[in-house]
């Protein structure tokens, strides 16, 4: 039996799909309003709404709307794109079980290549979150370091329907998570040495730049540096765990349909 096939994107439905049938489970568009756009536009009209996000839906239709986009299946296998993402599963596997059982405590993870790809992004994150407030600002670098895999992640469910690189950047999350920690428990000791410190005067100073100590010593949660870091190293583990099982059953899926194909 044929598949329906999506007039706009080409996606033919899988029997996995659970969006209604009258819209495609990639895109997004409702069948209906896709034509009524395109007779629109050729009677040079004001355009139809296309996707059911643009229409009044219940929560059931937004729940079924993301079960499809976070398991959505390309419409044709291309095994060699499917190799090449299976050696990358295999690399991010092994390389997260070594940031998994390190010791944060010995700030392994910030001797690492991701250590590097992060501090940008934590630096850019003080900026961003300035107009807040200066706690605010010492806690936008960590937040935003955590958060910018996540939005990305966001991109490729929802727009690229591409689960397989929303899970790589949920193992970036992941990681981010894990990164922080040995910054949440040198709060109180303050021995890691910051950016920017090029003199012994500024060294000396180091507790008016220490974001994690100024996070926590208004709250009064110094004493809980070392809790709370081996929480966030368990809670970014916990994160990659969940991005393999999700990168893992994209992969299978996708070999299953490929012997289908």
């Amino acid at each position: 039996m044929e598949r329906p096939t999506c007039p706009k994107c080409g996606y033919s439905r899988q029997p996995s799909d659970t969006a209604p049938a009258t819209e495609c489970p990639r895109c997004g568009i409702v069948f209906a309003k896709y034509a009524e756009h395109l007779a629109n536009r050729a009677a040079g009209k004001p355009a139809a709404r296309l996707s059911a996000s643009e229409e009044i839906e219940d929560e059931a239709g937004w729940v079924a709307k993301l079960q499809t986009r976070l398991f959505a299946l390309p419409n044709q296998v291309d095994t060699t794109i499917l190799a090449i993402e299976a050696l990358a599963f295999g690399v991010f596997l092994l390389w997260g079980l070594n940031f998994i059982f390190s010791n944060w405590r010995d700030n392994h993870i910030g001797a690492s290549f991701m250590h590097q790809v992060n501090l940008p992004f934590h630096e850019f994150g003080h900026v961003l979150f300035r107009p807040f407030g200066e706690w605010m600002t010492f806690l936008g670098g960590s937040l935003f370091q955590c958060l910018l895999p996540l939005i990305l992640a966001g991109v490729f469910v929802w727009r690229e329907s591409k689960p397989f690189s929303a899970s790589f950047c949920v193992w970036w999350m992941g990681q981010s998570v894990m990164d922080v920690a040995p910054y949440i428990g040198d709060a109180t000791a303050m021995d890691m040495p910051l950016i920017g410190e090029y003199t012994e005067e500024i060294a000396d100073n180091r507790a008016l730049r220490h974001d994690w100590h100024n996070i926590l010593e208004p709250l009064g949660l110094l004493h809980w540096d070392q809790r709370l870091a081996t929480l966030a190293h368990l809670l970014g583990a916990g994160i990659m765990l969940t991005s393999w099982a999700w990168g893992g059953w994209y992969l299978w899926r996708c070999w299953q349909q490929s012997r289908q194909n």
